[in-house]
């Protein structure tokens, strides 16, 4: 069986594969993207990211319940106080775009993600969001970075300035994320918590295209 980091780094190359191709996820990296697609994909970034802290918390708690894997579970308690609050970040772009508080609410990828990886933590692996937190922080150390200088440099939005906060607050934090995350993954050797992780990995990667869509 390949390296469990082996594996999710396939997901994570996938999932930017198709963020490549996206004709509105591509804008948001050529930093040519419209005011108001970037304040609605910041509207959903709100959403799924403002689920994260609960999600880490949840699975840790419930991993140290049931006492397996303790330092796993203290990772994932540690990582969700690392999260909290960073949905504030996209709330705060969008602002300084210039857009209310209005919130039409999650889109259907949002809803799903967030509906899929609620239940896993509640019901399924205590360990697979992990998966998740991986290929998240490993795209955000591989474009947000590249997001931040182009939009700097290319876009036309008024404010843009004080609109990137998240993409450049993740781009500096989830380097050295991933790297402490690999080495806690590559300990693990039982085939169904690797399997929950490349399972939850593998979901964000095909939701995730879809938060760049508006609600509906």
């Amino acid at each position: 069986m390949k390296d469990l980091v082996f594996r999710l780094d396939r997901e994570t190359d996938k999932l930017i594969e198709s963020l490549d191709e996206h004709p509105v996820a591509r804008t948001l990296f050529a930093g040519t993207i419209s005011a108001g697609r970037y304040a609605a994909y910041l509207e959903q970034t709100q959403h799924y990211v403002g689920v994260a802290h609960e999600l880490l918390r949840s699975s840790g708690e419930r991993l140290l319940a049931t006492g397996q894997h303790p330092l796993l579970a203290r990772l994932l308690i540690d990582k969700s106080e690392e999260e909290a609050g960073h949905e504030a970040w996209a709330r705060n772009d969008r602002a300084a775009l210039g857009f209310g508080s209005n919130d039409a609410g999650p889109n259907v990828a949002v809803q799903a993600y967030i509906y899929t990886h609620r239940f896993e933590a509640q019901e399924g692996c205590g360990a697979a969001f992990l998966g998740t937190a991986y290929v998240l922080e490993a795209l955000s150390a591989r474009r947000a970075s590249i997001a931040v200088q182009n939009l700097l440099r290319r876009s036309r939005i008024r404010g843009i300035e004080g609109a990137v906060t998240f993409l450049r607050g993740h781009a500096e934090e989830d380097g050295g994320h991933i790297e402490r995350l690999a080495g806690v993954l590559r300990g693990l050797t039982a085939k169904s918590d690797n399997e929950a992780i490349v399972r939850s990995a593998r979901r964000t990667r095909q939701f995730f295209p879809g938060f760049f869509s508006s609600p509906r």
